[in-house]
């Protein structure tokens, strides 16, 4: 037997050991450098889409105290103000609404700009605000609201109190701008204006109401409490100019940073320059993950800034900690992989004889255990080969095993499909067959029902107003009134098929179908979110058609929710740009299991005087339109409809 100077043992070791430690040092400086790049990029989109969030917020404080103000000039008693140069009752009003909106303040202004009555102020009054842009836009009959920013002087006209809340003491930061200031002393509001109209429309003046947002810390409290939840890391800050006069931002003591300035180099992009600034920023005294939008007045100028973002120190002490983790797991890696050759290695020298009881134990098709070699030479490498040979036959038997359970359960999932479009298409042919029974039903009731009321109608004429009688005439007309409406529906849910294809904007039918259900079903005790505002989309279709199909959704959503309730209505488009979903979600009692596969047949309804069509015609014009609707639903927490659509029509799909 030759001996060979270099064991395969070694050789062995030094080929495995080789690249392994390569691998296992390349491996944590790319997974250090791909770790770090990954948390900090998404820590500061994380931050960006907080600073959307912020933006809602904010913009939806400004919108409700516009709203508060519209409703507030709706009244009949404001109108009057001018009339009877305000009444004890009517300013009492006023500082009523003060109080419970919780208002900086509240002015009347008649229709030369000229200033009535403040009602936190009431001995300033005759000045003119006809320069101001959002009174100038309320005297032209049009509601504005904004941001401003209020002197000292205005701060006094309009509250006394103003001046001195409004009031910071100004605090620099290690990388703030140089400033000669000690305080700041103007203040920044949310204000709004809305006309007040005489009886023939005519604008006879403006109210006017303002918000201080100086060390009021309500609005920055939402916004972190909606952005960052109970994840007390993150904060937000409104700035004037400059001057944090509202944050959420802590200091080393504890207390809210009020006072404190902006660093110079976001101030310079973010305020100087009116762009948004999203990167790491130096905020107070440490690095955090920052995005900045600057706030801007009715005429454009940049008054201030929005700030949302989270401390880097916590990323960098779990950027560290991953690193080690990773560097230990690479490092044991790297110790078994080690042991491993080392055993393996010597597993591969064993005698000749070995080899030829294994070549005589497997021509007798008995089991062979892998071939124990001690010896350093060319005979690990034969019984190598030798139980590879072993290890592929094996390998084999179990290959065919996996690929015979694969192509069962492939097929079983085949059969799956197979019967659910089974299932559709006999759905598809009962539907069409009732919609031939529906047009008989509802051709053959026409008539005669034509006659009924025709002959009720005379009946009704005939009778005298107190007669006795003509309150079962009239119980008469009405139930004539519901077979109509039965019978429309069925001459509806038999026309599938037949569209008269448009295009047109899904967002302003679904606003149409909103502003007009209100004649319908009284909508006090209800809450509607319009969440597809700012993605409408234009498709092909039937209008009409699609109409009905949104009608139905939002009237059955309505009705679902016994006293009132919350109805949301949101719009999607697919990335491909070929679909669009609009979802129809309401928090009513939702569908219970035995009726989710009922809701869509015909004449099913859970509604004492439903007809069970709404839904049945929803979903023929629905798959007719080559589209889909999908219902999802929990006892006790609503139901949502989901109806998907093409964004274009086949060009043979419009029928005569």
């Amino acid at each position: 037997m030759h001996r060979l100077r270099t064991p395969i043992r070694r050789k062995l070791l030094f080929a495995t050991l080789t690249p392994l430690s390569a691998a296992i040092l390349l491996s944590w400086l790319i997974g250090a450098s791909l770790i770090t790049d990954r948390i900090f990029k998404q820590a500061q989109q994380k931050v960006v889409s907080d600073l959307n969030a912020a933006r809602k917020v904010y913009q939806g404080e400004i919108e409700h105290l516009s709203a508060t103000v519209k409703v507030a000039g709706l009244s009949s008693d404001l109108t009057e103000f001018f009339r009877t140069d305000g009444s004890a009752r009517r300013k009492a009003m006023l500082h009523k609404l003060q109080q419970s909106e919780q208002l900086s303040f509240i002015t009347i202004i008649d229709h030369q700009g000229i200033v009535r009555y403040r009602a936190a102020n009431p001995s300033a009054a005759g000045d003119s605000l006809a320069a101001d842009p959002l009174v100038a836009s309320a005297l032209r009959g049009t509601a504005a609201s904004g941001s401003q920013l209020y002197d000292q002087r205005r701060l006094m006209l309009e509250n006394p109190g103003l001046a001195e809340s409004a009031s910071i003491a100004i605090k620099t930061t290690p990388r703030s701008r140089a400033t000669h200031r000690s305080r700041e002393e103007r203040g920044l509001l949310l204000v709004a204006a809305a006309p007040l109209l005489a009886a023939d429309g005519r604008v006879i003046g403006v109210l006017q109401a303002g918000q201080i947002l100086n060390g009021d810390s309500r609005v920055v409290d939402t916004i972190t409490r909606m952005v960052y939840e109970k994840e007390e890391r993150g904060a937000a800050t409104i700035f004037l100019e400059d001057v944090r006069i509202a944050t959420s931002v802590r200091d080393a003591g504890g207390e809210r940073a009020t006072g404190s300035l902006m660093s110079s180099e976001v101030a310079s992009l973010v305020l100087e320059k009116n762009k948004l600034w999203s990167d790491r920023a130096f905020v107070l005294n440490d690095w955090y993950f920052s995005a900045y939008e600057p706030i801007r007045d009715p005429d454009g100028a940049t008054i201030g800034a929005l700030y949302v973002g989270m401390p880097e120190r916590p990323f960098l002490t779990m950027r560290t900690t991953i690193n080690l983790i990773f560097g230990a797991v690479l490092a044991f890696v790297a110790l078994i992989g080690i042991a491993l050759s080392g055993w393996i290695s010597n597993k591969l020298a064993r005698p000749v004889r070995a080899l030829a009881e294994g070549a005589r134990r497997m021509a007798a098709g008995e089991r062979i255990e892998p071939i124990v070699v001690n010896t350093h030479d060319e005979i690990a490498l034969l019984a190598d080969e030798f139980n590879t040979m072993a290890h592929e036959v094996s390998t084999l038997n179990s290959t065919l095993e996996q690929k015979v359970e694969r192509r069962t359960a492939q097929l079983a999932e085949k059969n799956r499909q197979l019967l659910a479009i089974q299932k559709e298409l006999a759905k598809a042919e009962r539907l069409s067959g009732l919609g031939l029974l529906a047009a008989g039903v509802a051709h053959e009731i026409n008539n005669p029902l034509a006659i009924i009321r025709g002959n009720t109608e005379l009946l009704q004429d005939e009778l005298p107003d107190g007669a006795e009688e003509r309150e079962e005439v009239e119980a008469i007309m009405l139930e004539i009134g519901r077979i109509e409406r039965i019978v429309n529906n069925l001459r509806v849910f038999s026309r599938n098929g037949i569209k008269r294809i448009s295009r047109f904007s899904l967002g302003t039918v679904l606003d149409s179908i909103l502003d007009q259900v209100g004649h319908q079903i009284p909508l006090e005790p209800y809450r509607i979110s319009r969440d597809y505002w700012g993605k409408d989309r234009e498709i092909e279709g039937d209008q009409d058609q699609i109409r009905q199909v949104f009608t139905n959704l939002v009237l059955n959503g309505l009705q679902a929710m016994e006293g009132g309730g919350m109805l949301t209505l949101d719009l999607s488009a697919d990335p491909a740009g070929e679909t669009v979903s609009v979802t129809v979600a309401d928090s009513g009692p939702g569908i219970s299991p035995e009726h989710m596969e009922k809701i869509f047949t015909p004449f099913f309804s859970t509604k004492q005087r439903g007809t069970g069509l709404g839904l049945a015609v929803s979903y023929g014009i629905v798959k007719d339109h080559g589209g889909e609707i999908r219902v999802s639903s929990q006892v006790g927490q609503g139901a949502t409809f989901t109806v998907i659509l093409q964004l274009k029509q086949p060009e043979n799909g419009a029928a005569p």
